[in-house]
Order: C-alpha cells, then sequence, then structure tokens
C-alpha cells in the first residue's frame, strides 16, 4: 500500500496525474504583483491559484510540496517566438497576407516546445515570419499540455515588417518566372506597400482585409518587426498617420529613439542581446543595455527569443533592476499578449503556471528545479 502511495505521488509530481489541489512551499515566492513572501506557499486547485500567502496550511486531501531553500516563481511568458512552426513561418507567395494564421502551422509535438519548458518559459506568442509586408496573425499559446487546452489565443496581433527583409530577394527587372519578380524591392516599396493597405482600409474600401480593419478600428494589436533606427522611425511614422496600437519587435536601435517611443507608449519585444561584440541584423549598431536605457525611458520593453531567465541576468549584469528584468519575462509580456488576468504573477486566480528555481533567479548558480502548467508539474530537473 505505501508503495503504491509513493507511485502515485511521484506521478503527480512528474506531471502524468495532475493532483487537484496543491500546497508548494519555499523560502520565497516572487510574485510579481507585490514585495515578495519570505517565506511563502501557493495553493493551487483545478489548475488555477486560490490562495497566496506566507503560510498556507494543507487541506486534507491535497498535496504538498515543500521547495525548502527554494525559489518559486511565475512561469515565463515569451511574447515574440517562432519556435515550433513547421515547414516555414512565412507564406511567400504574396506580399501581403493578412489572414494567414500562423497556428495553422505549428507541430505541437516540436522539441522547441520541449526545451522552453525546461527553461521556465510556459507561455509564447507565435508569429509569422518576415518574407512578407504583412505577414499574418500571431496566436498565443502554452508551451505544454492538452493540445486543446494549450492555445490560449488562437488569433492575436496582426504582425507587419518594417525592414528589408520582405525587399530581401525580390527583383522586378527579371522574366516573370519566380514569385520573387515582384514589389517591394527596397524599404520605400516596404512602406509603400504598408502604407497602401492601410489607406484602403481606412477608406473602407470593400476588399480590404477584415484584420486590417480591425487594427486601425483599435480591435487588434500591431507587432511591427523594426531593428534599424530608420525602420523604427518610419514605423512611428506609420503610427502617426494611421491609428493603430504599435507594438515594436526587434528593436536593436530601440535605444536611439528612446524618447519617440515613450511619447508613442510603443512597446518593444527586445531580441536577444548578443554575448559578444559584434554587428546586429542589417547592421545594426548594438548596445548592451539596450534594455536598461529603454526602461529608464519609460518604454514598457519585454525580453523575448528564447532563454529568458539567462537574457534577464544579462539585462541586469548590463544595468537594468532586477525587478525590471523579472517583469520583463513574467508580467510585462502578459499585459502586452492582453493576458495580465491570466499570466505573469503569481496571484489568485491566475493560471497555475510556476517556475521552482534551487535559489535566487539572478544567481547564476540557481537551476530551474521543475516548470508547472496549469497546476500540474510538466517538466523537472533529470
Amino acid at each position: 500500500m505505501a508503495r503504491l502511495l509513493a507511485v502515485g505521488i511521484t506521478l503527480v509530481f512528474a506531471g502524468l496525474v495532475p493532483a487537484a489541489e496543491v500546497v508548494v512551499k519555499a523560502a520565497k515566492v516572487i510574485t510579481g504583483a507585490g514585495a515578495p513572501l519570505v517565506p511563502g506557499a501557493v495553493r493551487v486547485k483545478d489548475g488555477k491559484i486560490v490562495e497566496v500567502a506566507a503560510s498556507i496550511p494543507v487541506p486534507a486531501g491535497a498535496k504538498e510540496i515543500d521547495l525548502g531553500s527554494g525559489v518559486l516563481m511565475p512561469g515565463l511568458v515569451d511574447a515574440f517566438s517562432m519556435i515550433g512552426i513547421e515547414g516555414g513561418a512565412a507564406e511567400s507567395t504574396l506580399e501581403v497576407t493578412p489572414s494567414f494564421r500562423v497556428l495553422d502551422g505549428v507541430d505541437w509535438s516540436s522539441r522547441d516546445f520541449r526545451q522552453a519548458l525546461a527553461d521556465g518559459i510556459t507561455t509564447v506568442a507565435l508569429v509569422p515570419g518576415t518574407d512578407n509586408v504583412v505577414s499574418g496573425l500571431s496566436c498565443v499559446v502554452k508551451t505544454s499540455g492538452p493540445r486543446p487546452t494549450r492555445i490560449v489565443k488562437p488569433d492575436h496581433a496582426v504582425v507587419i515588417t518594417v525592414s528589408s527583409d520582405p525587399a530581401s530577394g525580390n527583383s522586378a527587372r527579371n522574366r516573370p518566372d519566380s514569385i520573387y519578380t515582384r514589389q517591394p524591392t527596397n524599404r520605400m516599396g516596404v512602406i509603400w506597400i504598408l502604407r497602401n493597405e492601410l489607406g484602403k482600409a481606412q477608406l473602407g474600401d470593400a476588399k480590404s482585409a477584415a484584420v486590417i480593419k480591425a487594427a486601425l478600428a483599435g480591435q487588434r494589436p500591431v507587432v511591427c518587426i523594426s531593428r534599424s533606427e530608420s525602420d523604427i522611425a518610419a514605423a512611428l511614422a506609420l503610427r502617426k498617420e494611421f491609428p493603430f496600437a504599435l507594438t515594436l519587435a526587434g528593436g536593436q536601435e530601440a535605444y536611439r529613439l528612446k524618447s519617440e517611443l515613450a511619447a508613442a507608449k510603443a512597446p518593444v519585444l527586445l531580441a536577444p542581446t548578443p554575448t559578444a561584440a559584434a554587428g546586429g541584423p542589417e547592421g545594426t549598431e548594438l548596445i548592451w543595455n539596450t534594455a536598461g536605457v529603454l526602461h529608464e525611458a519609460g518604454v514598457p520593453i519585454a525580453l523575448t527569443g528564447g532563454r529568458l531567465l539567462e537574457q534577464a541576468q544579462w539585462a541586469v549584469r548590463y544595468g537594468l533592476p532586477a525587478d525590471a528584468a523579472l517583469a520583463a519575462i513574467t508580467a510585462v509580456p502578459a499585459k502586452l499578449l492582453g493576458l495580465e488576468s491570466r499570466l505573469g504573477t503569481i496571484a489568485p486566480g491566475r493560471d497555475a503556471d510556476l517556475i521552482a528555481l534551487t535559489g535566487d533567479p539572478f544567481d547564476l548558480k540557481s537551476t530551474i528545479r521543475w516548470t508547472m502548467i496549469d497546476g500540474v508539474i510538466r517538466a523537472e530537473e533529470p
């Protein structure tokens, strides 16, 4: 009997059999919604957080997980990712594909999701690629769990590209024997196509895509992939001309326009900063404290692109305050995705997406013990 009980508890902790109710105790609970609890405890029931306090008695029939000297914090949220997309992330046959749904290309069994889970990432916003001027619709999914419950938002933001990517490889001077004999062929063409599409939607053109009309009506956010100073400036100019909710992605030279971004209240989904001195994509000039500079200027930032805990550690090393770095991988991306009532903080009513660490998240010796999604431990250290 004792052996069967032990096996049952092991299965619950391994995520094979979900526990209806669990109390997790830790030396420190970083809630993201206030001061950390030292010590702290979180009660989870039916996949949701129901209680957060310094001490919580374990109800009859509930399971207890005691992390000892460990730390509990919210699951990490990556607000800009292309992991797990089968066969390429873009529909390259057209310059404008607003109705392309990246959700339709997700490989739910991809090992990329398992890697993200091991890194403590519980939610990702998957975006289409940059081959198109208007790339399509992003989606928001959990990195593990039963497929129906993994889809948080099937269609989220309209993704556009203001960079050299949509023009790369195109030509208008050859025989039309390829899909790449087309516009745009330069950055001016990229902006022209965007202004044309946005203008048609603003004028009520019946042929204009419904998702673009929804973006101009404030019903759907717009994520714009821009890296260089000139492209970011062009995106901000478009924002002044057309009323859409702009979020920048990439942002390698966003520090050059920090005041303009703050005035426009345009958040930035920062691409990973390399850990060695090097030129960025499109020849962008990188600095190691982009996150810190934007934060100080009042620009909302989220760190993106995987290995979020390592990125937060790097950002703190070069000037971003620790609390802002944690928010940039939890609460801020959750808010930018419109999911702050479900994700990014530890509070009653939130999804029970949690990660347990052996120590402080900014201690380089700390490791992730396990990752919980919807109240079930989906991955743990070997």
